[in-house]
């Protein structure tokens, strides 16, 4: 219950008890009569303000649409959270398959065309799969920019070209550096 409401059913029992009391006062004097009037137009006044909140529509939709906005916002931290987790988890074991994939090759000490075919299939299925997964659990507003940066990209192939070969090489230069 509402205070307005409160109010409402306040101003209804004293109305009643002042009908009662309104039979036990002498008619005759003015005092009582004026002091009767007053209390009756405090009692009128309570009850317009708590029917007025009860039919204010706007201020109603607006406390409803304030709730319905925190669930929201608490929902989608949850999933902020959940996606945060999930890509910790694909992060992780992407490094340790490709690190075991890179032992693996280094070990087999191959170079034969071939030699690491099967593990460069089985490296991306899971990267495959990995991603599906991001992608699934991926909010909407992310995979329209991800969608919008793919569409960059097939724009402008040839710059995107030219810039991963630049990054690899500043990456091989830098390792080569390092070793030195």
């Amino acid at each position: 219950m509402t205070a307005a409401e409160g109010n409402a059913a306040n101003a209804a029992g004293e109305a009643a008890a002042s009908a009662a009391g309104e039979a036990q006062a002498p008619a005759d004097d003015p005092q009582a009569l004026m002091a009767e009037i007053e209390r009756t137009r405090e009692e009128l006044g309570h009850t317009v303000e708590a029917l007025a909140a009860k039919v204010d529509v706007k201020a109603r939709a607006q406390e409803r649409a304030a709730e319905v906005s925190d669930q929201v916002r608490s929902r989608l931290a949850g999933v902020k959270e959940d996606l945060a987790g999930k890509v910790g988890q694909v992060t992780t074991g992407l490094t340790g398959k490709a690190a075991q994939t890179r032992q693996a090759v280094s070990g087999n000490g191959r170079t034969v065309l071939g030699a690491g075919q099967p593990a460069a299939r089985q490296v991306t299925g899971r990267a495959a799969q990995a991603g599906s997964a991001a992608w699934k659990a991926a909010p909407e507003p992310v995979r329209q920019t991800a969608r919008r940066a793919v569409a960059a990209v097939d724009q402008h192939r040839v710059e995107a070209a030219a810039i991963t070969g630049a990054v690899l090489l500043a990456g091989w230069l830098a390792v080569r550096w390092i070793r030195r």
